[in-house]
């Protein structure tokens, strides 16, 4: 949301660099086991009925977060206003993502995460 607030001019003299993403990506990823995390939920806390879907949103939440990384490792200036926005249209992304894993939780397993 950051980084859409300063695309939109929310957030004045603020400046994300692509090193700060690729370094913020690769601690998510090796210190929440995110990738662990949902394999796990999907296995025992998603009825069976729903694991396949499931598993396509952890695809696409683990290649966004990917994306973010490779991406922002690609670029060696200060980002512009199209960075700001593909990188914040793929945050979006994993957070789309990881809302519609939860929501093919069984209901009483929801209360577990909410």
């Amino acid at each position: 949301k950051i980084l859409r607030a300063i695309l939109n001019g929310e957030i004045k003299d603020v400046v994300v660099t692509p090193q700060q993403l690729v370094f913020g990506t690769q601690i998510l990823l090796r210190n929440s086991n995110v990738a662990g995390n949902m394999k796990m939920m999907i296995d025992d806390e998603i009825p069976r009925s729903r694991q396949r879907q499931a598993r396509i949103r952890a695809a696409n939440t683990m290649n966004a977060l990917q994306k973010i990384s490779s991406n922002a490792a690609k670029i060696e200036r200060e980002m512009g206003p199209a960075e700001y926005e593909e990188f914040a249209n793929l945050y979006r992304l994993v957070r789309v993502e990881l809302n519609g894993l939860y929501e093919l939780l069984a209901e009483e397993e929801r209360e577990k995460y909410y």
